[in-house]
Formats: structure tokens, sequence, C-alpha cells
């Protein structure tokens, strides 16, 4: 995941593909060799997004679990998750489980190759930076490829998406989808050992974020051609160094996307409460992709330990989830573990979860730069701005706490509150 530990991700890889009959590691891979054998089938790719397939999400809240490797028994899922983000199996079908990969590197298509193993075997799918050196990311050895590479893609959906379909997935989940050139990539020396000058090596670079696009319309047409109910989800984040248009245009090439900064900044600590101007940039790409039909996954990630997360930062996920939801919206939250990893993979349960807010009556209103929405059971009431703001009520109230509530209620910068009728 973004900002995504090596814990997590070396756990992710050695669940993810037991049992799917992935061959990648078997020998060198044939250019263009092994495609897809459902590919075709279907007369012309089915570009809409496939909401229908999700569970739905009428009323109160919905869970999605990131990762299950610490969840001993699958069968406690049911009934308390509907959604696990790269699930290490396709069971149980109460569950829509989804299987994890990544879009731009080398794990975990199978088996985990070396650099030298890629500079013997397919040494022209390896990026570098401007100063040649390989560009590596998150600190780790897994090899970068170029994602705009015909051969590149055939590996990706032979050794990480067919497999996993075959054995029963709901969907493919690809992490790490950002707009940015922040890895630096440059180039590749091709077959020849010549070089080849893709990108300019910088954050901000047209043509890699051309590339990211292009990929991510090439893998959603070719998954729904592959199979009739597949999805795929991404993870993808707003980033304000793009314009609008380019967040919204990723967010919606993909059946869900799942935000793992969400409305905490990725649990950075002392900024894991968005500001006015990230919040609308937030809840701006959350409207575009359910206008355009798409599913959301909204990530609450705090810096401490999980069990430490306090009452203030559980309201501030959970209410601005209760702002945005619609039929096909899901949120989970988490923090770290002592090591400092991110607490993904076990199921974690917090009293707001079971708040009776019964089903939104409408859609979210300003209130004096606070927003909120009533449900039939209450209202959900977020501030994301940067001074205090009263609000005022016209029914009687009670938090999760018993306080009463009559005539208003006052919200401090940046915090959410669950009230429910009295």
């Amino acid at each position: 995941m973004t900002r995504f530990t090596q814990f997590a991700i070396a756990a992710a890889a050695a669940v993810i593909f037991v049992g799917c009959g992935g061959a990648a590691g078997v020998g060198p891979l044939a250019p263009n060799a092994g495609g897809a054998p459902n590919a075709g089938r279907v007369a012309a790719p089915d570009l809409t997004t496939r909401r229908g397939e999700f569970p739905p999400t009428p009323a109160g809240i919905h869970l999605n679990l990131v990762f299950n490797y610490h969840v001993k028994n699958l069968q406690s899922e049911v009934g308390v998750v509907d959604v696990v983000w790269g699930s290490r199996s396709p069971d149980p079908k109460q569950v829509y489980n989804q299987s994890y990969t990544t879009f731009e590197r080398d794990d975990p298509y199978g088996s985990l190759h070396s650099l030298a193993w890629w500079k013997q075997h397919h040494p022209d799918w390896i990026e570098y930076r401007c100063d040649r050196h390989v560009a590596f990311e998150f600190g780790e050895p897994n090899v970068p490829f170029d994602i705009a590479n015909p051969d590149v893609l055939a590996y990706q959906r032979r050794s990480a998406v067919d497999p996993a379909l075959a054995a029963g997935y709901g969907g493919i989940d690809f992490d790490n989808l950002e707009l940015g050139n922040y890895w630096h990539r440059c180039g590749h020396y091709n077959a020849s050992g010549q070089w080849v000058h893709q990108y300019s090596g910088k954050d901000v670079d047209p043509r890699y974020t051309k590339a990211v696009l292009a990929w991510a319309a090439g893998t959603f047409a070719y998954l729904h051609s592959h199979s009739q109910t597949a999805t795929m989800a991404i993870n993808f984040s707003y980033d304000s160094n793009f314009s609008t248009v380019d967040n919204h245009t990723l967010a919606t090439r993909t059946d869900e996307v799942l935000d793992e900064g969400g409305f905490t900044n990725y649990g950075t600590k002392g900024q894991n409460v968005a500001d006015s101007q990230e919040w609308h940039h937030i809840v701006g790409l959350i409207h575009a992709v359910q206008a355009h039909k798409g599913c959301y996954m909204e990530n609450g990630e705090e810096p401490g330990l999980s069990k430490n997360i306090t009452q203030a930062e559980r309201l501030w996920v959970v209410a601005n989830y209760l702002l945005t939801r619609d039929d096909c919206t899901y949120v989970w939250m988490s923090g770290f573990t002592r090591s400092g990893a991110q607490d993904y993979g076990r199921i974690l349960l917090y009293p707001e979860y079971k708040l009776a807010i019964g089903t939104p009556t409408g859609a979210a209103q300003g209130v004096y730069d606070a927003w909120e929405r009533a449900y039939s059971g209450g209202l959900a009431l977020a501030n994301p701005s940067g001074y205090t703001v009263r609000v005022p009520l016209h029914h009687q109230y009670v938090d999760e706490n018993g306080k009463t509530y009559s005539h208003s209620i006052a919200l401090p910068a940046g915090t959410g509150q669950i009230l429910l009728l009295q």
C-alpha cells in the first residue's frame, strides 16, 4: 500500500497466491506468451462499472477489511465485514474477497525474482532513474517495471489477474496508483543495451501521468473483457499536485477506489485531520466516483496503536464516512503496531460502528463551514474548517456518551460528531 511497510508486503505476498496455480516463478517468461485464455470471449469490453457485484450499503456503517493475514478463522468475517481488500482466500463467499497485487513492480506476481534474474531474462522491463540506478520503491528490492511495455502488461495479467479470478476471487486490487513520478523513473535499457529515455525523473511529469492513466484504462478494459463479473480496484488518494481532471479521471477508470489516505492523511502524526482544502478535494473525488457508479473504501488510519485510537479520532473517521457514503461505500479504521508497521490484516471493531444511525434522508448540507447529513436515526456532522462552528439543531439528540443536545452543538475545528435522535 502507499506508505506500506515491508512487513505487510511480505505477508501479503506470502499468502495471496496460495492455491492460485500461478507459474510466474518457474523460468524465463516468453514475450507476449500465455495471454488470457478467456480474453476475447466477450465481444467488446464492458467499461461501465460493476457496482452490482459489491455488497450493497443501504443503511448504517459497512466495513472493508484491509488484508486478513492475521484472521485465523475467515468465517469470523461473515456478518462483520462486507469486503476484504487483499484477502488470502476467495472464501467465504458471504464476503466479497479481492486479490492483491501491485501495478508497477514485481510483487507478488507468483514468485519474487531478484534484480539479477530480471537483468538476465527481461532487462528491458526494468525501470531506472535518470542517474541510471534502478528506481526501487519503499526501500525494497522489488524490481520496478515499465508499465508502458505490452509484455509487462501480459505478464501482470497472466501471473496475477488470471489465476486469482480462476481461483474464485471477485476482483483484483492494484496497489500504489499515483499520478506523480515519485520514484523518479526516467527510462530503461532495450534488449540491445541502449538507453531508452521515457520520463523526466521529476515528481510532476505529464508523460508519466499519461502512462499511468493509460495503464488504468487498459487494465480496466482487460478485466471486463476477461470476465462478465470481475471487478478492478485501485489504491489511490487525491493528489493536489495534479489537476482535478487527472485525479477524477484515474479514480473513474476502475470499479472501486480504496482511499488509503482518507480523511486522516495516512495516519501522519500531528496531521491526521484533513484541513478544509484537503477535505473538499477528497469529498469531490468521492462524489466523482459515485457519479460514475463506482464504489469507495474510505480508510481511516490513525497514528497511534489501534487500541488507543481516541473517541474524537474515531468520530472524525466515521462521521465523514456517514457524510459521504452512498449504497456502495465502506470504511475501515486502524492504527500502527508497536514496531511502526501498519496494523492491517486483523479485525478491529469500534463502538461507533454500532451506532443506530439508520439510513440517510438526504445529501450532506453545508452549515457555516461545517457539514451535516440527516439520517433516519440521527445526524452526522463534521467541521473541516479551522475554527469552531455552532450548528443549529431542529430536534433533540444524544451523543454516544449520553450527553443531550437540544438547540445547537458547537463543533471544534477538525472534529466530527454523530448524534442520535432522542
